[in-house]
């Protein structure tokens, strides 16, 4: 069971199974900096930091604006209710895949920050200890057809859950020693209603293959799967 802390304008929601001895501060910066539990920065858009806390690892993500809205404002966001912020959703809907069994991060702990009309938030998951990103395979040449084969039934296996990936991208597909795959980042992602909606999400993966040195579309049998 979840523990919740409330203090104020600030909402916490944590594991206490996964996290232990855990302490709010974890989402501060300054702490963790000075802690020394940084050991990394994940690349890709915003604040996502690999840190170190009692020898397991986990991944700091700060939630940014994107497009054209990043314009006016780096990180906040209209707040309805604490149910409806992004970290929330984002966390409940990881808890429900992982508890399905679906390859995807576990979670581990979220912090909405409310001011007026507004929050930021940050979201802590378990790291998956990948030896690297779709993308870095693509890139390196490492790509094979087993590999290809297994990717096409990784994304099969979140069709067949109904899950509706926002922002499936060659980055957002991890793949560990085994070459086991793991799908992350289900920021503003849900249980899909019409089919269209996760062909939608497998074209935008298409497009983030295309735009990669080495990519010579192996990948062809995912997309036939699912009839695109």
């Amino acid at each position: 069971m979840d523990e919740i802390i409330k203090n104020k304008n600030i909402f916490i929601q944590y594991n206490p199974n996964t996290l232990k001895n855990f302490s709010s501060k974890l989402f501060n910066i300054d702490y963790i900096s000075k802690e020394r539990l940084i050991k990394s920065e994940v690349n890709g858009r915003g604040r996502t930091l690999d840190i170190e806390l009692n020898g397991e690892r986990f991944i700091l993500k700060h939630y940014i604006r994107g497009g054209f809205a990043a314009k006016i404002t780096y990180d906040k966001y209209y707040f309805d209710s604490i149910a409806s912020t992004r970290p929330v959703k984002e966390y409940n809907l990881l808890n429900n895949l992982f508890n399905k069994g679906l390859p995807v991060p576990k979670p581990a702990a979220l912090q909405v920050v409310t001011k007026k009309f507004t929050y930021t938030a940050d979201l802590l998951t378990c790291k998956i200890n990948n030896e690297g990103t779709l993308q870095d395979f693509i890139v390196n040449g490492k790509m094979n057809t087993n590999l290809w084969t297994s990717l096409s039934d990784t994304l099969e296996k979140f069709y067949n859950e109904n899950v509706y990936h926002s922002d499936l991208n060659a980055k957002n597909i991890l793949i560990d020693r085994q070459n086991n795959f793991y799908l992350v980042d289900f920021d503003n992602s849900f249980f899909f209603y019409k089919n269209k909606l996760f062909k939608k999400s497998i074209k935008r993966l298409e497009r983030s293959l295309s735009k990669l040195e080495n990519y010579n579309h192996e990948a062809q049998l995912i997309f036939k799967k699912f009839n695109l």
